[in-house]
This record gives C-alpha cells, structure tokens and sequence, in this order.
C-alpha cells in the first residue's frame, strides 16, 4: 500500500473544491507539455489517473492533476466513455465493467483508510430497507446491497472520488461507478435517471442519479456495490444500512478462501443479525467455519439466535 502525506487543506467539501481550482491553473500549466492528449499518448492520460486513484490520499496538486486528466479523456472520448476500459472490451461478464486484479498481485492484508480529507466524509447513497444482502441468491452470487426505493428518489456520492462509468450497461441497467482514491470503486445500478459523466470529479453526498428500475429488476432499488482492486466487498461488513454511517474509518482488507474481504479494523466480535448462519459469519470475516467455531469454544455449529455475539478475532 502507497503511502501519502495527508494534507489538512480541505476543511469541506466546499474548501476542497476551491483547493482544486486554485492549484489547478498553476500545476497544469507547468506539465501540460508532458500530459497532453494525443491519440499516441491516450494510453498514458489513463495510466496517469489509475496511478492516482489508488493512493490513500492526494494532495492539491494530484487534485488538481486528476481532474484535467480527466477533462482531457471525457473531451477526446465522449460524454459517455469509460475511463479505465478499452473500448472494444464490452462482452457481457463482470471483468467488461471492472479491472478485476489477480489475487497473486494483493497482500495477504491490508489496511485501507476509506475516510479521510481525499475521501470526504461518507455520505449514504440512499436510506432505505434492505431488499437483499450480499451473498449467494438463487445459486449465484449477488455482489452488492438491494435498497429499497421508489422512483425518482435521489441517489448521492459515498465518497471523493472521480466518475469512471456513467451509462447503460446489461442487467445493471443505468449504472455509475465512482473511482476513489484508494483503490476502492461504488457502484450504482438500476437508476432511472444519470446525473454525472464519466471523468466528472464529485464529491461525497453529491446528486449522482434518480432511483429506478432499469436492466434487470423487479421494481425500484438501488443496487449498491463496494469493490477493492474490482473485486466485490460486503458493504454490510463495514457500513450500517440502518444509520447510514461507517463503523470505522479503517478496514482490514484480507485475501482468504472465500476471496477477497473486508471488516474495520480492530473488530474482535460480531452480533448476529436475523438470518445470519455460521457459514456466512465466516465468510464475512475471511474464516473457516471451523476455525470460527473454534474461536467460540465448540467444535460444532448449533443454533444462532439473533443478538448473539461471536468472537472473530
């Protein structure tokens, strides 16, 4: 994991937005030279703003870097280009929307900061009942949090970060994704109306899109992703969808047999939630059922009541 200087420039979103316009001029005008947009130099635009989007933290002048960057990509590509995709890589699968990296190339853990002056303060996308959490869903993995909505409801922002996908797209419907800076991604699905364009800096808690139905749905919700390094997080492992709040500004990301997860930093225990089972407690912390029945002084599952509390570390 990078690590950056924090800089305490930027006391609200309002300051941080000023920040960026005040440096941009003067920086940009220093290096326009070395990143200006050809069709030879394209590739390099992009690499500059993937470069910067998995820091922890940016200073002004990255700020003000990562958004004519990517004025430059959204002028030479169209309104509703992709930042960080070839243009010809549009099959239908998950690896078309996100830049899945290889487990091989993450740590065996890490800890990620995910709110911070970069960052903003987390904004909740939407308040709303769940309508189905992450897991398995008919025999297939479902890689998100469902919130009920009704039509038209606003969607906002959960953190920083710069528009990578403002468009329609197969199951998801009208879908964003937002690139953070610190390898994280939110994604948006199913909205009825977009409100951004891809290369747009946006900042946390701001009007992305209108709630709906498009692509696969059954009614009005949001479908609500959390990926690192593209892939899938549990959102609920580090997000409360009943206040709307983070349980902590530092995850503990691990590699484990179920893949990729994440939980904040420090968590020792877990209440049990209804329908909650110790398979997907365990999945939950990157565990074996058998190595989280040991942490609980049995060698085998028994019934889970609601309320209970386990140990997971």
């Amino acid at each position: 994991m990078k690590s950056v200087v924090i800089y305490s420039v930027m006391l609200c979103p309002l300051f941080w937005m000023k920040s960026v316009v005040a440096q941009e001029t003067n920086y940009v005008e220093k290096h326009k030279d070395e990143i200006a947009l050809s069709p030879l130099n394209k590739n390099k635009v992009i690499t500059i703003i993937d470069s910067l989007l998995d820091k922890n933290s940016l200073t002004p002048d990255e700020l003000a870097l990562l958004n004519y960057c990517g004025g430059l990509y959204k002028a030479s590509s169209g309104e509703s280009s992709s930042i960080a995709l070839p243009e010809d890589f549009w099959d239908f699968d998950e690896s078309a929307l996100f830049n899945i990296a290889p487990l091989t190339d993450l740590p065996n853990s890490a800890e990620l900061i995910i709110q911070n002056d970069s960052l903003g303060h987390y904004a909740h996308p939407h308040l709303g009942q769940i309508t189905s959490k992450y897991g398995l869903r008919n025999r297939r993995m479902h890689k998100g949090i469902d919130l009920e909505l009704t039509k038209g409801t606003p969607v906002y922002a959960s953190f920083h970060g710069i528009v990578r996908y403002a468009q329609k797209k197969g199951n998801y419907g009208n879908v964003i994704i937002i690139r953070h800076y610190n390898g994280l991604e939110t994604v948006y699905a199913h909205l009825s109306k977009i409100k951004v364009k891809a290369g747009e800096l946006i900042k946390s808690g701001e009007l992305i899109g209108l709630g709906g139905s498009t692509g696969r749905s059954s009614g009005p919700h949001l479908h609500y992703e959390v990926r690192y390094k593209g892939h899938a997080l549990n959102p609920a492992a580090f997000i409360s969808f009943d206040g709307g709040h983070l349980y902590g500004d530092t995850l503990l990301i691990k590699k484990s047999r179920w893949g990729i997860v994440a939980y904040p930093k420090n968590t020792s225990t877990y209440v049990i939630q209804k329908g909650d089972s110790w398979m997907e407690v365990a999945k939950r912390y990157g565990l074996s059922v058998k190595e989280l029945c040991a942490l609980n002084g049995t060698e085998k599952r028994y019934y889970l009541k609601q309320g209970q509390v386990l140990k997971i570390n």
